[in-house]
């Protein structure tokens, strides 16, 4: 699993791409959507391995 660093600067990264994709035409909600599920998939994941790490036990 990438460490917090990692995956904030991946944030970081794909925050400014859609920025650019806005700036560049894009559409705002569509590319919001997309940052916004890719956000959500990361936490679940995380929540998802912690809970398995939890009951393993």
């Amino acid at each position: 699993m990438p460490t917090s660093e990692e995956t904030a600067d991946a944030r970081q990264q794909r925050a400014e791409e859609l920025l650019r994709a806005v700036a560049g035409g894009a559409n705002l909600g569509e590319e919001t959507l997309k940052l916004s599920n890719e956000f959500t998939d990361e936490w679940t994941a995380r929540f998802t391995a912690r809970l398995k790490r939890i009951f393993r036990r």
